[in-house]
């Protein structure tokens, strides 16, 4: 009977212990997990810092997002010798699957907000020294958040939206682009309650206040949510921030790496050489000392001499000259903005006008290629360190001048908004233009608003703006699609109801069953 008991024991031991699922759950110490990472302060700022690192890869902001953000846009263009290359930045796009632009960036947009995510996850249970650095570090991750999924929106409008830790196996839902606006409206306002109005010189590259609030200005543009707008706007232009901010006097500051983070700048992306890795590694991020530049440079440098994926439409160079300055010379964001051919004789005064330290080549003809960004780098290098400046102060006082006359017309201070940005440049006052028409353009909303358009394309050419401002303005009637097929004949491909979006890669379709391709694909 003793023997059977005993026997009944172990068998009964056996059974509770095979029942027991969690002492199979054994974490290894010698292995950083999600499991086991998330303990102090330290982990906490090193999450954050991971969410920057995302800036520094093919898909974001090191290359590919410039050449399709401005190829899709007005005024820019791909001529690029890959083939899938160019036809994407012109709406034809065949495969749907094509790893360096469609893959990469829905890729590495997704990996940067899976590590926001597990951020916002996990912050609040680890114990913190200071509430008020916790509650910065939770602002910082919202903005970045918000940045990223800004981005996904203007390329693809319907995208999976994830606000938690995801795993491979998840299938997130799709949202439309008014319901991911209204979550990144719900985490700006957030982010703008915990975030410092301003940063030591140690700091930056984080983002202030202004920062979110810009950013905020700009989802609530897209939504044509006026009103909400100019509040985000006044704060920058007419309260607080006009502490901070302002138009700096030289235009080509804004694109030098001499003159980064200076007061017109509200967030810019931070590129470094500190670790010069040679040519082509941006996707060695799991060295310790992988590449922190930019390769926007290379990537849009003339044929010979960098790679050309990207150039500038001969448009610009035309609507620059057409409207002279009160001491009868040509506007300076011309200079600063491209290279062309007899640049030198529209700027006489000017000494500084080769390319990258070479004369005009007889095989470049007439195009036009974008300086913005460039260096004074000859022979010219695969990397560079110049900040990407994404949020600018004249954009936002453009858009303030925007929402409002979308609200009244032309104001008072619309009127003054936009002024402020031609005098900059030593362009008279619209009202004074010898070109424009300016009695009726500060007279009339429909006037006002089409010279926006225009004053937009010229300040803000080729900064990734264009494509999102074209959009805002409307791309669902074919007289708009005429209009601008007189500047970029690459909008003859353009199809009403589809190419306003790309092509969702057919990988991410084919593997969730929540996600639907996008119209017209």
């Amino acid at each position: 009977m003793k023997r059977f008991v005993v026997c009944l024991t172990c068998i009964l031991s056996l059974v509770v212990i095979s029942c027991d699922k969690s002492k199979l759950d054994i974490i290894n110490e010698n292995t950083i997990s999600t499991g086991n990472f998330w303990k102090t302060e330290a982990d906490a700022e090193g999450g954050v810092v991971a969410v920057y690192n995302m800036f520094y890869r093919q898909g974001t902001w090191t290359r590919n997002i410039y050449t399709q953000m401005q190829g899709m846009a007005d005024d820019g263009v791909s001529m690029a010798g890959w083939t899938e290359l160019n036809e994407y930045t012109k709406f034809l796009y065949t495969n749907y699957d094509f790893g360096e632009v469609n893959v990469k960036i829905w890729r590495e947009h997704y990996v940067a907000i899976f590590r926001a995510n597990q951020v916002l996850d996990n912050i609040e249970n680890i114990p913190f020294q200071d509430e008020q650095h916790k509650q910065d570090l939770i602002g910082q991750v919202k903005f970045l958040r918000s940045f990223y999924y800004f981005y996904l929106t203007s390329l693809w409008d319907n995208i999976p939206f994830v606000l938690k830790s995801s795993s491979a196996s998840d299938t997130p839902e799709q949202k439309s682009p008014e319901e991911v606006f209204a979550q990144l409206e719900v985490d700006l306002k957030d982010a703008i309650s915990k975030l410092p109005a301003t940063r030591p010189a140690s700091e930056h590259g984080r983002p202030t206040k202004g920062a979110a609030y810009g950013l905020l200005a700009k989802v609530y543009m897209q939504e044509h949510k006026w009103q909400d707008a100019v509040t985000c706007l006044e704060w920058l232009v007419d309260g607080e921030g006009k502490n901070y901010y302002d138009l700096i006097t030289d235009y080509g500051s804004n694109f030098r790496n001499t003159t980064e983070n200076n007061k017109e700048s509200l967030y810019e992306i931070q590129f470094s050489l500190i670790n010069n890795v040679g040519f082509d590694q941006t996707d060695n991020h799991l060295d310790p000392n992988a590449q922190l530049g930019s390769q926007i440079e290379m990537n849009q440098a003339p044929p010979g001499l960098g790679w050309n994926n990207v150039e500038a439409r001969r448009w610009l160079v035309d609507y620059y000259k057409r409207e002279k300055t009160v001491d009868n010379k040509n506007d300076i964001r011309l200079f600063y903005s491209v290279w062309y051919n007899n640049a030198g004789k529209d700027f006489p005064d000017r000494a500084d006008t080769l390319v990258y330290g070479n004369t005009w080549r007889a095989d470049w003809g007439n195009r036009v290629f974008i300086k913005k960004y460039s260096t004074p780098a000859n022979p010219l290098f695969y990397w560079n360190d110049n900040n990407f400046r994404s949020l600018r102060y004249s954009d936002m006082l453009l858009l303030y001048a925007e929402a409002l006359n979308e609200l009244s017309g032309p104001t008072p201070k619309a009127v003054e908004c936009m002024n402020r940005v031609r005098q900059r440049v030593n362009l008279p006052q619209i009202q004074n233009s010898v070109y424009y028409n300016g009695a009726q353009i500060v007279a009339n909303k429909d006037a006002f608003r089409n010279q926006l358009k225009i004053e937009r394309g010229l300040e803000l050419s080729l900064e990734c703006v264009r494509w999102i401002d074209l959009k805002r303005w409307g791309l669902d009637q074919q007289s708009a699609i005429d209009e601008i097929k007189e500047r970029d004949t690459d909008f003859n491909n353009f199809i009403i109801g589809k190419s306003l979006r790309m092509p969702i890669p057919q990988s991410e379709v084919d593997n969730n069953p929540n996600l639907d391709q996008n119209p017209n694909y």
